[in-house]
C-alpha cells in the first residue's frame, strides 16, 4: 500500500513534471495516426492506389519511430532526473531500489495512457480528413478516402505506451540507484559514461553508411534511401545528446563575452548547469528542425542526379503526410521540456531577486535561455543536414555528374524559428512576474 500511496501522491504534487510525458504521449498517439489511418486506407483500396497507400504508411511510420523514441526516451529520463530528490526521500521512507523502479515504470505507464488515449480520440476527429485533404492533390490519389477505426486507434494507444515505458526503463534505473542521502544533501550525482549511447550512435551512423553505398544504384528507381540516409544521421546524433550539444553550446555563446550582457551570461550559465533538461530540449529540437530539413535536401539533392530541380508531383503530398506528424511532436517535446523544469526556474527566478536583481532580469535570463536552446538545437541540425547532404552528394557526383548538394535552408530556417519561439515562450512562462509561487514538494 505504501508504493500505491507514494505513487499517487507523487503524480498529484508532481504533476507539472508528469504533465511533460502526458502531452508529448498525447501528440505521438495523434502522430501515430497518420500512417495507421493509411495503413487502414491501404488494407480497404483494392489495386495500386491501396499499395501507393501502404508504401506511403511505411515511410510515415519510419520517421514517426525515429521521433517517438528520440523524444519520448528524451522525455522520461528528464522526469526521472527531475524527480530525483523525490526517489531519494522514498528511499529514506524505506521504499526499495526495486519498489522505485516498479513504482516510476507503473507512473509512467499510467501517463503515457492518460496522454495515448487523449491523443487517439482527438485523431479519430481531426486526421482522417487532414489525410484526406493532403491526397486530394497527390497525382493518382485524388478521391481516395481514408477513416479511423478501433483496431487502428487500439494498435496506436498500445505502441505509443509500449514506447513511453521501454524508454522508461533506463529512467527507472537511474532512479533506482538514487543515493538515499541526495534528498538531504546538495542534489548532485555523477553521470555514466556514455557507452551505450555511443554504441547505438554508432550502428545508426554504420546504418546511414550502408545506404550511402547503395543509393547510386537506387537512382532510376526514385533513390528512395535519400529520404532515410539523413533522418537517420539525425538520430545517430540526437542519441549521443550532450556529448554533442555541450561543445557547439559552449563555442557559440563564447562569440558573446559576460560583460556584454549579464542576462546572456546568466542564461548561458543556466542552460549548461542544468544539463540534463538542457540534453532534452536540445534532442527534441534536433528533431524537430533536422528531419524535414535533411528529408527534403535528400530529396531535391536524388532529383538533381537525373536532371530535376524539385522533386516531382506526388512527392509534395508524401512530403507532408511523412513530416507532419513527426515535426508537430518533436515541437511539441521541445516545448515540453522547457516547461517540465518550472520548479527548477522559479527557483532560480528567486535567488536572482533575493540577491537584489530586478523583476525584469529573471524574465530576461528565461528568454535568451530559450534562444541559446534554440539556436544551439538549429546549429546541430544544419551541420547534421550539412553532412549528410554532402555525403549524399559525394556518392553520387561520380555516376552521374549534374548531382549538386542542396541544403534547404529555408526550411531550416522557419522550423528552427518556429521551435525557438515555443521553447522561449515555454521558458517564460515560470520567470513571468506576478505568478503565484509558494513551496511544495521536490517534484512540483
Amino acid at each position: 500500500m505504501i508504493l500505491v500511496r507514494l505513487a499517487t501522491a507523487d503524480l498529484r504534487t508532481s504533476w507539472r513534471v508528469w504533465a511533460g510525458l502526458c502531452a508529448v504521449s498525447a501528440v505521438a498517439a495523434l502522430a501515430g495516426s497518420v500512417p495507421g489511418v493509411l495503413v487502414v486506407g491501404g488494407l480497404r483500396t483494392p489495386g495500386v492506389r491501396g499499395l501507393a497507400l501502404l508504401s506511403i504508411a511505411g515511410t510515415t511510420a519510419a520517421f514517426g519511430l525515429i521521433a517517438i523514441l528520440v523524444v519520448v526516451s528524451a522525455v522520461v529520463r528528464l522526469t526521472a532526473g527531475l524527480l530525483e530528490r523525490t526517489y531519494a526521500l522514498w528511499q529514506l521512507a524505506g521504499v526499495t531500489p526495486r519498489g522505485v523502479r516498479v513504482t516510476v515504470l507503473v507512473q509512467t505507464a499510467l501517463v503515457a495512457v492518460l496522454g495515448a488515449v487523449v491523443g487517439a480520440a482527438a485523431a479519430g476527429v481531426v486526421v482522417p480528413a487532414a489525410v484526406d485533404a493532403a491526397l486530394a492533390g497527390a497525382s493518382g490519389l485524388d478521391g481516395v478516402r481514408v477513416a479511423a477505426s478501433w483496431a487502428e486507434a487500439v494498435v496506436v494507444v498500445g505502441v505509443t505506451v509500449t514506447a513511453a515505458v521501454v524508454a522508461g526503463l533506463s529512467g527507472s534505473r537511474r532512479a533506482a540507484t538514487t543515493p538515499p542521502l541526495l534528498g538531504v544533501g546538495p542534489g548532485v550525482r555523477g553521470r555514466r559514461p556514455p557507452i551505450l549511447r555511443a554504441l547505438v550512435a554508432a550502428l545508426l551512423t554504420a546504418l546511414a553508411a550502408s545506404m550511402l553505398a547503395g543509393l547510386p544504384a537506387s537512382v532510376p528507381d526514385g533513390a528512395a534511401s535519400a529520404l532515410l540516409i539523413g533522418p537517420v544521421l539525425v538520430a545517430a546524433v540526437a542519441v549521443l545528446g550532450r556529448s554533442v550539444g555541450a561543445p557547439v553550446v559552449r563555442l557559440w555563446t563564447a562569440a558573446v563575452p559576460a560583460s556584454a550582457s549579464v542576462s546572456f551570461a546568466l542564461a548561458r550559465a543556466a542552460v549548461r548547469r542544468a544539463a540534463a533538461r538542457s540534453d532534452t530540449t536540445l534532442a527534441a529540437l534536433l528533431v524537430a528542425v533536422a528531419l524535414p530539413t535533411a528529408l527534403v535536401g535528400g530529396q531535391r539533392t536524388a532529383a538533381t542526379a537525373i536532371g530535376d530541380d524539385a522533386t516531382r508531383s506526388g512527392s509534395a503530398v508524401t512530403t507532408v503526410l511523412v513530416l507532419s506528424g513527426p515535426v508537430l511532436l518533436a515541437a511539441v517535446g521541445a516545448a515540453a521540456t522547457a516547461a517540465m523544469a518550472a520548479r527548477d526556474r522559479a527557483q532560480e527566478r528567486e535567488q536572482l531577486l533575493a540577491v537584489g536583481a530586478t523583476p525584469a532580469l529573471p524574465v530576461a535570463v528565461a528568454a535568451l535561455e530559450g534562444v541559446v536552446l534554440g539556436v544551439s538545437g538549429t546549429l546541430i541540425a544544419a551541420a547534421t543536414v550539412g553532412v549528410s547532404v554532402i555525403a549524399e552528394w559525394a556518392v553520387l557526383v561520380g555516376r552521374y555528374p549534374s548531382t549538386r548538394p542542396i541544403v534547404p535552408v529555408a526550411v531550416l530556417v522557419a522550423i528552427g524559428a518556429l521551435c525557438t519561439a515555443l521553447v522561449v515562450l515555454s521558458s517564460l512562462l515560470p520567470a513571468v512576474p506576478g505568478r503565484t509561487r509558494r513551496r511544495t514538494s521536490p517534484g512540483d
